[in-house]
């Protein structure tokens, strides 16, 4: 019987260096729940590297299109919608708690 190999569909792993298929907020599950048990945010998390930080090409490019077309779907300007703070369906989320 033939072996057939395994093929990941769907969105990535948004932390860089992971290879799994995204669980929720954008992460695969272990990220995610790793996230969790530091109490990060987990998108802000994704923008940790999986290795650390090597050298100054390490950084990864933010989101700033998506950012700003929130804001501007609130109403808001962008400095705004990050003083705001989470929204309660962030805060819904388990891994999104405030310490």
């Amino acid at each position: 019987m033939p072996v057939a190999p395994i093929t990941y569909t769907g969105p990535m792993c948004a932390r860089p260096d992971c290879s799994r298929t995204a669980w929720r907020d954008g992460l695969c599950v272990y990220c995610w729940r790793l996230a969790y048990l530091f109490g990060k945010d987990p998108k802000m998390f994704a923008y940790q590297p999986l290795q650390g930080y090597g050298d100054e090409r390490s950084a990864v490019e933010l989101p700033w299109e998506e950012w700003e077309r929130e804001a501007q779907h609130r109403g808001r300007g962008l400095a705004d919608l990050f003083a705001e703070g989470p929204t309660k369906d962030d805060e819904a989320e388990p891994g999104n708690r405030r310490r």
